[in-house]
């Protein structure tokens, strides 16, 4: 299966169409530009394939749309910015892209400036959204919220957040800024550096604590968990609300007896019979996609 940022990138084609004018006079090809930090791979694959998506359809016929890509090095704007001339010149309809949160945002404000849609799928703490951006992730706030609505529905009195940067205060703010302070007991705690979680969770054990929101890296979540079932903090006294939106790629096979809930929220339904055939089809053609971005880095 693939995660968040695959996933919305899948679906950057409908996005496109919304931004399209209304008019039957469409031009044979729409050039969509793609700006890719260097070795972001799947990104990449995830754009060509939402383009090719569209164009097997009907939705655009006999409009096609071709995609042109550039690679930028992160954090680097002032590259960046030169990549989006070229394609401005170019005369793409939309620019989605890229990644990293400095040069995504150098780029919105020159497509702002240029009446050109922005398509983007990353997390972005911003309470403002540009005329001309689309955010396919869910804001902070409306996941804060949710993550608040939890809490409230299983009746919690008391919990502790471990987080493992700074944006994780972000995504807990709603928890945080709660309007009534009897409400609910919050204790605030950040996850050391490195892969050694123990002597941290073993305080939190000292307090005697059985909620725990965990705010980490999707690639981080097993080895919290390991590491917690390790000193007894894996239950049926035990709940988690983990804030990943992809904990579906995480093994929990070894925490399935232990009888902690765990909880946490998704954008896609896996089960549903439309994701299926999508992640069926993808998994089909990425190989395909793979070769194609070997073949132009070699050119």
């Amino acid at each position: 299966m693939f995660g968040r940022a695959q996933w919305a990138a899948v679906t950057v084609g409908v996005v496109l169409l919304a931004h399209l004018p209304l008019t039957t006079q469409l031009p044979d090809v729409i050039t969509i530009g793609g700006l890719f930090d260097e070795g972001d791979v799947k990104q990449e694959i995830a754009f060509r394939y939402a383009v090719e998506s569209v164009n097997r359809g009907k939705w655009l016929r006999p409009t096609m749309l071709r995609t042109m890509i550039e690679k930028i090095p992160p954090f680097d704007s002032f590259h960046a910015s030169k990549r989006v001339c070229a394609l401005v010149r170019s005369g793409v309809a939309a620019i989605f892209g890229p990644q990293s949160g400095q040069t995504s945002a150098h780029v919105q404000s020159i497509c702002d400036a240029l009446s050109i849609p922005h398509i983007e799928t990353r997390w972005d703490y911003r309470l403002r959204r540009d005329d001309y951006s689309v955010n396919l992730y869910p804001h902070p706030s409306s996941l804060s919220k949710a993550y608040l609505d939890l809490v409230r529905l299983f009746g919690w009195r008391s919990f502790c957040i471990l987080y493992e940067d700074n944006e994780g205060l972000v995504r807990m703010q709603e928890l945080l800024k709660t309007p009534s302070p009897n409400e609910f007991k919050v204790s605030i705690r950040q996850l050391p550096r490195g892969n050694d979680y123990r002597a941290l969770l073993n305080e939190v054990k000292g307090t005697l604590e059985q909620n725990i929101i965990l705010d980490c890296k999707t690639e981080n979540v097993g080895t919290v968990l390991k590491q917690a079932q390790q000193i007894g903090m894996m239950s049926s006294f035990h709940n988690y609300i983990i804030s990943s939106l992809d904990l579906h790629l995480v093994n929990l096979e070894d925490f399935k007896y232990g009888g902690s809930n765990v909880t946490a929220l998704r954008l896609i339904d896996p089960e549903r019979e439309e994701v299926r055939h999508l992640m069926e089809d993808w998994q089909a053609g990425r190989i395909m996609y793979t070769s194609k971005i070997q073949d132009d880095d070699d050119l």
